[in-house]
């Protein structure tokens, strides 16, 4: 698989994986894809504090009941690396991310991740409250991506969840900016101040 590949067709599958996850309770402290120097695969690998090197089998169940709730994801199980968020790999990926304020995946070019030689990543942004203005640039990134675009779960101020596919942006009120949502469970549009967007997995 080639990185246009990879960016094209599995990082919102990622993407949609960890919202799932995040949302059944299952900690996901770092995610990130890599493609291996030894193999010249991509695999995508997840760091948690929930993974449990008895239970490991468990947590991988975990992991393939929300892969189950993508429809037509291009991710298989076989392609995925559970390890405990203090890995070596883990934490060097943390340490990427955390030196770039961004909401969308990071290309990384380094040779390794911990004791993982590595061609390149891409890792995902962390889970928190966003700024308005992350919002806006992580609508407008998702909708810039090519071909189907898995939906997101777009999480309110207000304590609510659902899962959408965002699609548009427009003014408000003066000074406030909208985001154009496509809600996949009544498959209609709602439209929402960016400030009172949480977060968008």
């Amino acid at each position: 698989m080639d990185t246009e590949l990879l960016v094209d067709n599995r990082i919102d599958d990622g993407r949609g994986l960890i919202a799932w996850l995040v949302h059944d309770g299952f900690d996901v402290a770092v995610a990130f894809w890599a493609k291996t120097s030894e193999e010249g695969l991509w695999f995508l690998y997840l760091g948690s504090t929930s993974i449990e090197v008895e239970k490991l089998g468990s947590a991988y169940s975990t992991v393939y009941a929300c892969l189950r709730r993508l429809p037509g994801a291009s991710l298989s199980l076989s392609e995925i690396k559970l390890v405990h968020a203090q890995n070596p790999i883990a934490r060097d990926a943390i340490a990427v991310r955390d030196r770039v304020s961004t909401r969308i995946p990071i290309r990384y070019q380094g040779k390794r991740l911990g004791n993982l030689p590595i061609e390149e990543a891409y890792i995902y942004p962390r889970s928190g409250a966003m700024t308005p203005n992350e919002v806006v640039q992580t609508v407008l990134a998702l909708m810039r991506r090519a071909g189907a675009v898995q939906p997101s779960v777009v999480s309110l101020r207000n304590g609510s969840s659902f899962h959408a596919v965002p699609h548009g942006i427009q003014g408000g009120l003066p000074g406030e900016v909208q985001i154009v949502l496509r809600d996949v469970a009544s498959d209609t549009d709602r439209v929402i101040p960016a400030g009172d967007v949480m977060e968008i997995q």
